[in-house]
């Protein structure tokens, strides 16, 4: 039977045998090269992509698919999610043997993270490179202060009061990099080779008076020296970032808590049809199952049924191999003022049925090839009268709100 490029696609990332390692794997700064390439037009107006040769000699993960994803716990130990074929149904964007690399947008405002503390008088934008990054590591927050001291749900008391004349817009969420941050997260420490979820794709409302902004939904898993080495995947959406109001794949990673940049910095890319950028207008509403696994060296990242591609082991020397805390959250930068506008999630609270989902909270352990869900997260929130986050099942949480 005559394969279509999806299946042969996905046939090359199982060919173990196929491929051997080699020191030059194309990485999203060099995709320049218009003698291996092609334009493909992309959905919903996003840029074109170039279609390069895939990296040779690069060996993906032995397994057909992400780790299966498993409960652990009592009465659930023999329960199994099952592998499926692709949840979103979409065509590969490049010829076999080619892989996708989008254009890369300049960062329009940085990402965030649940640990961070605030920095209200905006010195880190004062600061380049490791001065950046030892500010920081000086802010971060730990696990405890941010899970196990939340403060209760409802108000979090008087607003600050407004912005001075000129001077940045009031926040009362996490003020950092000039911009004001609330979360929605779950998180659970333990020392694994990776972390999944399966969420599902939004398109929370977006509003950016005030300045840039983003919403979005993210998986982070972190290790090394206070967590501050990170890789994170999810979908994004900012007008600003990405050129239109639908969600895109993202990737990111940061380095003993200095931030690189999103969807390049050292990314390989390896699938046909999934890639950092990627519109994912056509999939609103859909569930996909995402993750990262450390394999021979490097950070490989799965969306839906392929290997996305990787960061290099080589980014932290070597010495980021097992991650030792997992955050999975949802994120809104705003500079919107009290109250933000912007959508999280779907715009909808978690007691809401319909509000957004991260279910199959698990960690990987990538010698059983199993992603364990496991029904132990600690749940924080910055204000939930603007957005919050509930479990609503055995490793599954809603998440979300319409923040005003």
């Amino acid at each position: 039977m005559k394969h279509t490029q999806e299946a042969r696609a996905l046939l090359l990332v199982t060919g173990l045998g196929m491929l051997l390692w080699s020191n030059s794997p194309l990485t999203a700064h060099a995709a320049n090269d218009e003698s291996a390439s092609r334009t493909t037009p992309q959905e919903h107006g996003t840029p074109a992509v170039e279609c390069v040769d895939r990296p040779k000699g690069v060996q993906p993960p032995p397994k057909r698919l992400a780790p299966v994803r498993r409960p652990r716990g009592e009465g659930y130990a023999k329960e199994e999610l099952p592998l499926r074929a692709s949840s979103l149904g979409i065509k590969a964007a490049c010829a076999e043997g080619k892989v996708p690399v989008a254009k890369i947008f300049p960062t329009k405002v940085e990402k965030g993270n649940p640990l961070l503390g605030p920095d209200p008088n905006r010195e880190i934008l004062k600061l380049e490179g490791t001065a950046r990054g030892e500010f920081i590591r000086k802010h971060v927050r730990t696990f405890e202060e941010v899970y196990k001291q939340a403060r209760p749900q409802g108000d979090r008391g008087t607003n600050p009061p407004p912005g001075p004349p000129g001077g940045p817009p009031a926040c009362d969420g996490v003020p950092n990099f000039g911009s004001c941050y609330y979360y929605g997260s779950a998180a659970f420490s333990t020392v694994a080779d990776g972390a999944g979820m399966t969420n599902s794709i939004e398109k929370p409302q977006y509003v950016n008076t005030g300045g840039a902004g983003h919403s979005l939904d993210e998986l982070a898993v972190q290790g090394g020296d206070g967590n501050g080495n990170i890789i994170e995947v999810g979908w994004l959406v900012s007008t600003e970032q990405y050129g239109n109001a639908n969600p895109h794949i993202f990737v990111f990673h940061w380095k003993d808590w200095v931030p690189t940049c999103y969807d390049a910095c050292g990314w390989v890319q390896w699938s046909s049809t999934y890639h950092p950028g990627m519109d994912l207008g056509s999939s609103i509403g859909k569930k996909v199952y995402i993750g990262y696994v450390f394999f021979q060296g490097n950070w490989w990242a799965w969306f839906d049924n392929q290997w996305m591609g990787y960061f290099p082991g080589s980014e932290w020397d070597g010495k980021y191999s097992k991650s030792s805390l997992i955050q999975w959250f949802g994120e809104v930068s705003s500079a919107n003022g009290i109250p933000p506008k912007t959508d999280m999630g779907n715009g909808k609270l978690p007691s809401a049925q319909d509000a957004a989902s991260m279910v199959t909270l698990c960690d990987v352990d990538a010698k059983a090839w199993v992603c364990w869900y496991r029904d132990k997260q600690s749940l924080s929130r910055t204000v939930p009268k603007y957005y919050d986050i509930s479990r609503v099942a055995f490793g599954a949480t809603r998440y979300g709100g319409p923040g005003q």
